[in-house]
């Protein structure tokens, strides 16, 4: 069913296509803890997921606080060293273009992304988020609740815009944000083919109404 009563983004490899600067940053996490780097089907299992959950596959064991803390801190500073050496640093094709419309024609946008509040607060200064967003609409990983393929994250965003899950549209481009959706009754479900992602798998999954190479060739109904 297509709706667009609202739009959810994911934020990562979705509205920003950084799949390769994550994959590369925990690559040498990867490598500096268990000796290998991360290959490209755990990159496509891993992609959507948290700082926590990845930490915890790298180890092969459930980490302290501490732990995900001081390496959430290595790997994201490895992150934006790699991002800010890919300057400028923009949003993905017709993606901002998308977002006016909607706000043009009441229709309501938010953000739910498995970032962490020190990556928000980067993306809010790279690309003026608060420009194109509310600050309430963007939902970030807090570390409160469960992380995608979980439905947490798309039942808040959909709670922060007052919409039922049915009435909203969700673009995603990995495996365990489009099962979060899924799981979230979404209405519909549209796929970002960005690069790096698993193309192949994820627009053939449940709930997926079709598959998009870049946000121009979206129309709003």
């Amino acid at each position: 069913m297509r709706t667009d009563k609202a739009l959810i983004f994911d934020f990562n490899g979705t509205l920003f296509w950084d799949t390769e600067y994550h994959k590369a940053a925990w690559s040498a996490i990867s490598k500096r803890y268990r000796g290998v780097e991360v290959s490209r089907s755990e990159s496509h299992h891993l992609n959507g997921r948290t700082n926590a959950e990845t930490i915890a596959y790298l180890l092969g064991r459930n980490p302290t606080a501490s732990e995900v803390r001081a390496i959430s801190e290595e790997k994201e500073g490895l992150y934006e060293q790699i991002c800010l050496a890919n300057r400028p640093l923009t949003l993905a094709p017709g993606a901002v273009e998308l977002i006016k419309a909607a706000k043009e024609q009441d229709i309501p946008v938010a953000i739910a992304t498995s970032a962490g509040e020190d990556n928000i607060e980067r993306y809010k200064k790279w690309f003026n988020l608060l420009s194109l967003f509310d600050e309430s609409a963007i939902i970030f990983d807090n570390g409160k609740r469960k992380g995608k393929p979980e439905p947490d994250i798309y039942l808040d965003a959909c709670n922060a815009l007052g919409m039922e899950a049915r009435l909203c549209t969700v673009f995603e481009d990995t495996r365990a944000g489009i099962q979060s959706a899924y799981r979230a009754h979404i209405g519909s479900i549209i796929a970002v083919a960005s690069p790096g992602s698993d193309t192949q798998t994820i627009k053939g999954m449940d709930g997926v109404h079709a598959l998009i190479t870049d946000f121009s060739a979206y129309r709003l109904e």
